[in-house]
């Protein structure tokens, strides 16, 4: 058995959390303004966990590097209505975590054909930025917009042979 990063107490807690979201999501009639409200606030994460794909392929999966091995994937990912999530700069696709915020739970493969997906150059992007920054930066940094436009899509990995 594996080790659980959650203790039996804080897992009942986070399920009792979930069961109290989906109750109350659950007791919402749909035809109430609240479920319109509730219905655009996901679409809206939706959509800004795209403006990536939208920036860099402008909802163009073909696009990318990574098209001709992964196509149902990336046109998932450049479809609003669709809850997957794709980063070319780290190279990293994942589904949102509707918290409102930018978090996404990280895939490994690929749901439509099981193929294991291409490793996260994350680590490696954060590497060349600090190289060309002068220091170290993390992901909300504002400085990162300054550097070169190739570090803004997927030709700085591609280039890098990663």
């Amino acid at each position: 058995m594996t080790d659980f990063w959650l203790t039996d107490e804080e897992m009942d807690k986070e399920i009792e959390a979930n069961r109290a979201v989906c109750q109350r999501l659950d007791d919402y009639d749909r035809d109430e303004d609240g479920w319109e409200e509730i219905w655009e606030g996901l679409f809206a994460i939706l959509v800004e966990h795209m403006d990536e794909v939208r920036e860099v392929f402008d909802l163009d999966p073909r696009r990318s590097e990574l098209f001709s091995e992964f196509p149902d994937l990336l046109w998932a990912a450049c479809d609003p209505q669709q809850p997957i999530i794709y980063s070319p700069v780290f190279r990293e696709f994942g589904m949102p975590v509707f918290d409102g915020g930018p978090a996404m739970t990280t895939l490994r493969y690929d749901p439509w054909t099981g193929k294991a997906l291409p490793p996260s150059v994350r680590d490696a992007f954060f590497e060349e930025a600090e190289k060309i920054l002068g220091h170290e930066v993390g992901v909300l940094d504002e400085e990162l917009d300054t550097l070169p436009e190739a570090y803004q899509r997927e030709t700085w990995w591609i280039e890098k042979g990663l």
